[in-house]
């Protein structure tokens, strides 16, 4: 009797859409932030620079967490780390319904939450779906799972709008951390294991010993970690500063959640769809497409200054989405190809860092420029040329795909 008929494990079917469940709560969570960084500068009167700082604080503690969550993955498996992760993420939110000062909500927002976002980051989580799916399936796997990102926005930033309009947003925190208790922490713990045992003997069949030596000499390592910090950069630049950005050019907040929340709805089908175009003609193909729509989501914000239709906004939110849709997930999924012999946890860990790190450094350099330029000129600018650098290290990095 095999070890399998004994101790039957979920398909990859089923972890692809616990996965994608999961991943629908955590980063639904994460980007309604805009709503309460639109909060925090108009109704508390914090500077667009020290809002930034609490999401660039919580990027860096997602930076410095996520890799020691994937080392933690490959050596005790999804269960004690996600339910770490989570427990954390609640303790985070609820302190953050307590805070009274913008230190407060740096500690509780940006350190505690920031661990147990690093913990059950997009980079862990890959590294389990990666784990269970061939190359010639991961980018269209990866993708239904990170169309949980967009259809997370698509309900919990127009959720949170209504929560602070309604009871205030340290309730709004209250109720956030409710949801990561209730249902977040169950599904994870119970939803989402180890590869099957045969796969996992396959795969450390072809592993080799790690050499950390070696892999901080070799030039694709390198260009894929500057790959990933500039894939999130902009999009978290975008992310954060865009329904403050949209009321600057007169839309309103409610219209401009909606329009985020549809960007969100879009994101999802990208996801998926460019999954499919990365399996069936190449990473960087689909890696190209969406960083084009991203080059054009920045576009129709400087349009949105003269035209404000909502056809404009539509557009928008379709550009923003079609480049969301290409960056994390084929990020994941070329350093999964290229890098698998090293550790999926430790890689795919490795990647969400960095990416976290760009998340970080991205907004508060958005929000920096903004309020010493009073203009977002340059936080456009910069956002372009970190799309640019992005394409020419993920093109590098495609090149050497296993």
């Amino acid at each position: 009797m095999t070890r399998q008929s004994v101790d039957p494990l979920p398909s990859p079917a089923r972890i692809v859409i616990v996965s994608f469940l999961s991943i629908f709560i955590i980063f639904g969570i994460r980007l309604s932030f805009s709503v309460f960084f639109a909060e925090f500068v108009l109704v508390e009167g914090w500077s667009n620079e020290a809002s930034a700082a609490i999401f660039s604080l919580n990027m860096l503690v997602f930076a410095a967490t996520a890799p020691l969550a994937g080392i933690a993955l490959d050596r005790w498996g999804p269960r004690p780390v996600f339910a770490l992760g989570v427990c954390l993420m609640t303790a985070g939110l609820w302190l953050s319904s307590r805070a009274t000062s913008l230190s407060d909500l740096m500690l509780s927002y940006g350190v505690i939450e920031g661990i147990g976002l690093g913990i059950t980051g997009l980079g862990p989580v890959a590294s389990v779906v990666a784990g269970w799916t061939t190359p010639a399936r991961r980018g269209r796997a990866l993708g239904i799972a990170f169309a949980g990102t967009g259809m997370g926005s698509l309900l919990f930033v127009p959720l949170a709008n209504l929560l602070i309009d309604s009871i205030g947003w340290r309730d709004a925190y209250l109720a956030l951390s409710l949801v990561c208790l209730l249902v977040l922490l169950p599904l994870m713990v119970f939803g989402l294991r180890k590869p099957p045992w045969a796969l996992s003997q396959q795969i450390q069949s072809r592993a080799a010993p790690l050499n950390w030596r070696a892999l901080l000499r070799n030039p694709v390592f390198w260009a894929l970690m500057i790959a990933a910090v500039m894939t999130m950069g902009p999009v978290r630049s975008l992310t954060v500063h865009q329904i403050a950005y949209l009321e600057s050019v007169g839309v309103e907040r409610a219209a401009a959640a909606n329009v985020v929340g549809l960007a969100g709805l879009l994101t999802s089908g990208f996801f998926i769809g460019l999954g499919w175009v990365s399996d069936r003609y190449g990473r960087a193909t689909a890696y190209i497409i969406g960083a084009a729509g991203l080059i054009g989501a920045v576009g129709m914000l400087i349009v949105l200054r003269a035209v404000d239709t909502p056809l404009a906004l539509m557009l928008y939110a379709l550009l923003f989405a079609m480049g969301e849709g290409a960056r994390s997930s084929q990020t994941t999924a070329l350093a999964s190809d290229v890098f698998q012999r090293q550790g999926l946890g430790l890689i795919n860990g490795l990647v969400g860092g960095l990416g976290g790190l760009g998340a970080a450094l991205g907004p508060w350099l958005v929000g920096r420029l903004r309020d010493e330029s009073g203009s977002y000129d340059g936080g456009l600018l910069l956002v372009v040329t970190m799309v640019a650098l992005s394409v020419i290290a993920y093109s590098f990095v495609a090149r050497y795909r296993n």
